[in-house]
């Protein structure tokens, strides 16, 4: 069979020294590659040919990826990153100091946990305050500790981004202040026992998954977030102070918060067995004349709350009338129906601008459907002249009646109203995951 003769493109593809596609590439797109690569991988490159003999010295980033799936070596790690880290080019600055070491188990060497959360911290350490990275991502843990960043202060007028995640942060202090180019923070799955916790540029902060076990809550002070996610923690909700600049919060709430009570509103049954009620005794003094999480909420114009119906924070709060004076789409699940209504009410009556108010509304548990009847709006009270639409997501039930009811008492006409019956309801989602083709169009009618 005669060859095929190369087409056109396949010769202009190819380098006249038959060099591959890459080493055509100018340095900044190689390195940008390199950078994607973990450390070991970009150094290996070396040998591939003479351009490529010391590229890797200005590749921007640093990336320690190790898990379980192998054997390996604390020891010959430490050694490599801190030969890195030290041949590297200082004249090309760090972006991005990636480290994530995952459960494993010590047999290549007798290095201990405690070698390599020592070593983990100097990695950090050499990385921030030497080669001046940007953005800092650390998951370092073994099968039974995390690494404690308790005596480690970052101090980097460069950092601009943090990711923790499986870090115990223990000082009584998280002062992030020292980073003033810090404007994006997440903690993942993080155990949080400060007491006060102080991120004076951070605009970007989400907290997900994060443990809270502290007695008194942890205060956060965040006066420049414009946005916040706080996501199925456990233990005591941190408290809020202001934060005036905020845009879009998004609130979950799940079984982890130790703040709920299937029997009292504002967690006061008075059952000595109750966490719920019997835990939130040891705030009674100092903070019952504050509100945990809703004034530092007050200034959103975007805002998603979603909780099961018995986690009473946020309806505790109401007692202290805060109000959503910017707040113009609102997102909220049945917490807000329990008892007898008043905290959707409180919602429609105390957000002056509001345009879009969207309810996601699983199955009430049943002493809370039995409960309902006993609102009654303020005559004459009125909801935002702005109200363009009430969106309400639900199986049919009953509820629904007496919630369309309740929206034409507050002055919510009936053609302002869309009612969406859920073939599978999850009002514990965002709102953006919900799939539309669990949703059937019904008339409000319903």
């Amino acid at each position: 069979m005669p060859m095929k003769s190369r087409t056109s493109d396949e010769e202009a593809a190819a380098a006249p020294s038959g060099e591959d596609r890459l080493s055509v590439l100018p340095d900044d797109a190689l390195l940008h590659v390199l950078s994607l690569l973990p450390s070991e991988d970009a150094v290996r490159t070396c040998v591939l040919a003479q351009r490529w003999r010391h590229l890797w010295r200005s590749v921007p980033a640093l990336r320690v990826a190790r898990d379980g799936s192998q054997w390996w070596s604390v020891r010959k790690l430490n050694s490599f990153v801190t030969q890195f880290l030290a041949r590297r080019d200082g004249r090309s600055p760090l972006r991005e100091c990636d480290i994530g070491c995952f459960p494993f188990g010590i047999g290549l060497d007798d290095a201990s946990d405690d070698d390599l959360f020592r070593f983990a911290k100097r990695w950090i350490r050499r990385s921030v305050s030497r080669c001046q990275a940007r953005v800092l991502k650390v998951s370092v843990y073994t099968n039974e500790r995390r690494l404690e960043l308790t005596t480690m202060r970052l101090v980097s007028r460069h950092l601009t981004t943090v990711d923790l995640y499986q870090v115990e942060l223990d000082d009584p202090t998280l002062d992030l202040s020292s980073c003033p180019a810090l404007e994006d923070l997440e903690m993942n799955s993080c155990s949080i026992a400060g007491g006060k916790i102080i991120l004076p540029s951070v605009k970007c902060l989400r907290i997900i998954g994060c443990d809270f076990y502290i007695i008194p809550r942890a205060r956060v002070s965040a006066p420049n977030v414009v946005s916040l996610m706080l996501s199925e923690s456990g233990g005591f909700t941190p408290l809020f102070e202001s934060m005036p600049s905020l845009a879009t919060a998004f609130v979950r709430f799940d079984d982890g918060c130790d703040e709920k009570c299937s029997r009292s509103y504002f967690g006061d049954c008075g059952d000595g067995r109750c966490d719920g009620c019997y835990g939130n005794l040891y705030f009674e003094d100092d903070e019952d004349d504050q509100c945990v999480l809703l004034e530092g909420l007050s200034a959103a114009t975007k805002l998603e709350l979603i909780a099961p119906p018995e986690v009473f924070v946020c309806r505790k709060d109401l007692k202290l009338c805060p109000t959503f004076s910017k707040l113009k789409t609102l997102l909220l699940n049945e917490w807000c129906v329990a008892a007898d209504f008043s905290t959707l009410i409180y919602f429609l009556q105390h957000s002056p601008i509001l345009e879009k108010l969207s309810l996601q509304l699983d199955k009430v548990p049943e002493p809370v459907i039995e409960a309902n009847g006993r609102y009654n709006p303020r005559e004459g009270s009125l909801v935002s002249k702005n109200l363009k639409l009430v969106e309400i997501k639900c199986r049919k039930d009953e509820m629904v009646h007496k919630l369309l009811s309740l929206l034409n008492a507050c002055g919510v006409p009936s053609d302002k109203i869309a009612i969406q019956e859920m073939s599978s309801c999850c009002s514990e989602k965002f709102s953006f995951e919900q799939k539309k083709t669990d949703t059937v169009e019904v008339p409000s009618t319903f």
